[in-house]
């Protein structure tokens, strides 16, 4: 009862967000339904959630595969209903995202100007795009600002044991779900080790510390369990390996570091996480950094790159000058700051260029830069024109988000081939239990759509084949990933006098057994 009661006083308190998060869920709903997954939300589903949370928790083929996301998706697959397995998690958390990051905001501006941070927050196209897809950017997104809220706790000095728990375990699910949260993580934990230093409360920040070497400490063994479980695999699947055939098991009991050490290599040879030069990041910064923005507000990437940085060095020198006034300011000036200043040395030092999407984290510290400059623009003002101003900010953002959300781009599909197989196979596909997978899509498809797992057989022995109409291109000589063939691996002749043909789309044919 006590909850119901906390909420109902903070929906009175907070009639505006409150419309705005009610508003918003309904839309995310909506959308986790209407937009179709596309194939690296399906090659999730098929190669890691629909099998459990416990093959989930200890297969990591590819640094794109988000593995505490596929653990919690998992669970929540066992509801039956293959969208709220995929997606259900990210769902929770875009909703979660709203009422965090709020919270936030309003520790340090009043509860206009904290509803605005969250209506351009929920406006970022990249955050809105991701918001209900099944994959880990925005579960990462939580950790995140529960990492934070936990954090200015912790530097006001006003926290539990549980604040400092809390806060462990935020940046051990972070890294857990994604791998590059450790773009967010480490100006976190700087932000934390700053406050702390500088205004000399050294027990404080030997605690975080410690706190931090946990999270650090846990993340290390979930993933040394993943690296054991894929080196022993390896190892058992090799003919050269002297462990050849042994249960996995047994080959991690006998000799775990070299387990250990085969599954690190092997995930350290894989291209996603190779880098570039260094002096080719350095030149290609702004660029880079344009491209991510770009993905905030269309056509607004260079521009917004410029401001990020310009309100960031702002926040920096604010940081500064209130450091023995006003503890939050200096928090949030810190924080603004070093988000602003890490991203593009994390970049540098790394050598790496990381997926867009990889930044969408930056909507928080974006969002609350650009409210934060209007509250330090109208500090100097009387209380009731600052209430005046920031009424009309919050008015004027929440324009923005409303247009900006209804907008064709925010609500558009983006599984088009996945969803013309879906529709090719729909009236065959309770009936396929052989067929001759001829690219990546059809297995996940086939799984997601109508929870059917056929054979992987030969054109020989299968009943079904679906065929891209592309491969019929004499010129068609090297796959296009995920095409698994090119034109001369199919025996056209060999499939006309045996299959008859019993749907077509405009890139798709789909053949039965005669």
């Amino acid at each position: 009862m006590n909850i119901i009661k906390k909420c109902k006083e903070f929906i009175l308190e907070n009639k505006i967000f409150s419309l705005f998060f009610v508003g918003m869920t309904v839309y995310y709903a909506y959308n986790m339904f209407a937009i179709k997954p596309w194939y690296d939300e399906l090659y999730t589903y098929y190669s890691f959630i629909s099998r459990g949370p416990i093959y989930s928790a200890i297969h990591w083929p590819v640094p794109n595969n988000h593995v505490f996301y596929s653990v919690l998706s998992a669970f929540l697959d066992y509801l039956g209903n293959p969208y709220i397995g995929l997606r259900g998690v990210s769902f929770i958390a875009a909703c979660a995202n709203l009422v965090l990051l709020y919270k936030f905001a309003g520790k340090f501006m009043n509860s206009y100007l904290a509803a605005g941070s969250t209506f351009l927050y929920a406006a970022v196209w990249q955050v809105n795009n991701l918001s209900v897809q099944g994959r880990g950017y925005t579960i990462s997104i939580t950790f995140y600002l529960i990492a934070l809220l936990c954090l200015e706790k912790i530097c006001r000095e006003q926290a539990s044991k549980w604040n400092y728990v809390i806060y462990a375990c935020s940046l051990t699910g972070g890294l857990y779900a994604l791998i590059s949260s450790t773009f967010w993580v480490i100006p976190v934990c700087l932000t934390g080790g700053m406050v702390l230093l500088f205004t000399k409360k050294y027990k404080t920040m030997w605690k975080l510390i410690a706190a931090s070497l946990v999270a650090a400490c846990m993340t290390l063994f979930l993933y040394m369990l993943i690296w054991l479980a894929i080196g022993a695999n390896l190892m058992s699947k090799d003919p050269s390996n002297m462990y050849y055939g042994v249960y996995q098991v047994n080959i991690i009991l006998k000799t775990p570091f070299e387990a250990m050490k085969t599954g690190i290599d092997y995930m350290l040879a894989t291209p996603y996480i190779q880098g570039d030069e260094r002096s080719y990041i350095i030149a290609e910064l702004f660029n880079y950094l344009s491209g991510v923005f770009n993905l905030f507000y269309a056509g607004m990437g260079s521009a917004l790159t410029v401001i990020y940085g310009a309100i960031g060095v702002w926040a920096g020198v604010s940081a500064v000058r209130n450091r023995k006034k006003e503890s939050l300011k200096w928090f949030l000036g810190v924080y603004l700051a070093t988000s602003v200043v890490m991203v593009p040395v994390m970049l540098i030092i790394q050598s790496v260029q990381p997926y867009y999407r990889v930044f969408t984290f930056l909507a928080v510290p974006v969002s609350l830069l650009i409210v934060w400059l209007f509250s330090e623009l109208t500090g100097m003002t009387t209380e009731k024109s600052k209430r005046g101003i920031s009424r009309s900010c919050c008015v004027v953002f929440a324009v923005i988000a409303f247009v900006l959300l209804s907008g064709s781009s925010y609500n558009e599909q983006y599984a088009h081939r996945e969803t013309e197989i879906a529709k090719v196979l729909e009236s065959e596909a309770e009936n396929i239990d052989t067929m001759f997978f001829v690219d990546d899509y059809q297995k996940y498809v086939l799984k997601f759509y109508y929870d059917k797992l056929p054979a992987e057989v030969s054109m020989e022995e299968a009943e079904y084949v679906l065929l891209p109409k592309e491969l019929y291109e004499e010129s068609y000589e090297v796959p296009v990933w995920p095409t698994m063939y090119n034109h001369e691996a199919i025996n056209f002749e060999y499939l006309k006098e045996s299959f008859t043909m019993v749907n077509e789309s405009d890139a798709y044919e789909l053949y039965r057994r005669k």
